[in-house]
């Protein structure tokens, strides 16, 4: 089930980014495990806003999350993050669908993200789910910030890329 967190639920979530990181050092990204998670503040703004979701277990527990930001004129899906235990049941596919469902229904007709290119749950599971790589030499000012933001947290931009999943052409990013 997706839903809203309960704000008691908010400051579980970045234990729930930190265990889902482990998975990187098995693909030879260690580093990502000691980057910081989301905070609980930018968390709890996203649920005061409706940009925040949690995939939960039969028994109503979380279990994931995504986290949409709105960049520069776009819906940016900041953070999407599952239990490894819990991977591959559609969780993370759910959560995706609701934070596109809700950047269509805010009037976005794309939704964005930055991801690794070649770990196996992340652009190609991405790929899977209707989301297209954006070459680099059509990047907004914004994404390149984005990027550049992104690399000094210690992500290696050689092994990174954008990437959208369009409602429609693909190169409107609001109505």
């Amino acid at each position: 089930m997706i839903r809203a967190p309960r704000a008691h639920e908010i400051p579980l979530l970045p234990q729930i980014e930190n265990a889902a990181d482990a998975r990187y050092v098995r693909v030879g990204l260690p580093r990502v495990v000691d980057m910081p998670p989301a905070t609980v503040a930018s968390l709890e703004q996203g649920l005061r806003d409706g940009r925040l979701w949690v995939a939960t277990s039969p028994l109503n527990r979380p279990v994931g999350f995504a986290l949409m930001k709105l960049r520069s004129g776009t819906a940016w899906l900041d953070q999407l993050s599952v239990l490894d235990r819990w991977q591959s049941r559609g969780f993370g596919a759910a959560l995706i669908d609701r934070s596109a469902a809700t950047a269509r229904a805010w009037g976005f007709d794309t939704l964005y993200l930055s991801t690794y290119l070649r770990v196996p749950w992340k652009a190609p599971s991405y790929a899977r789910r209707g989301f297209i790589e954006v070459p680099r030499g059509e990047w907004p000012r914004a994404f390149r910030l984005q990027f550049i933001t992104e690399n000094s947290h210690g992500h290696p931009s050689w092994q990174r890329t954008i990437m959208k999943r369009d409602g429609k052409d693909g190169h409107l990013q609001r109505r």
